[in-house]
């Protein structure tokens, strides 16, 4: 992801709209790019600093921020070991039904 995608992806993260593949290649790059760091900042501290001032409510969006960043990339490790789970369960069931085709039409 280069840094205009980054910035056009922006939105969709702020939104939580990014696919798994999106979100991973969105963090890889948001850590190797301040500038875009500091632009995912300003971006979400226009966004919910406007909704927030509008409710009257304190707030400190750096720390939100950052929590949201921790939830999705834990969102995302937690989809990659499901994933992995219901492959090798897939798997499994794949070699459970060729033993029991074997059996069944295995010349006696």
């Amino acid at each position: 992801m280069n840094c205009r995608e980054f910035q056009n992806t922006i939105p969709a993260f702020l939104d939580n709209k990014l696919t798994t593949r999106q979100a991973k290649q969105f963090f890889e790059h948001m850590d190797s790019c301040a500038e875009c760091n500091e632009e995912l900042k300003i971006q979400y501290l226009i966004s919910e600093g406007t909704v927030r001032l509008e409710e009257g409510t304190s707030f400190n969006l750096n720390e939100e921020l950052y929590k949201k960043i921790k939830d999705t990339q834990e969102y995302i490790k937690r989809k990659r070991i499901s994933n992995m789970i219901l492959y090798c369960l897939e798997a499994l069931a794949l070699v459970a039904v060729a033993f029991i085709l074997f059996l069944v039409f295995w010349p006696k």
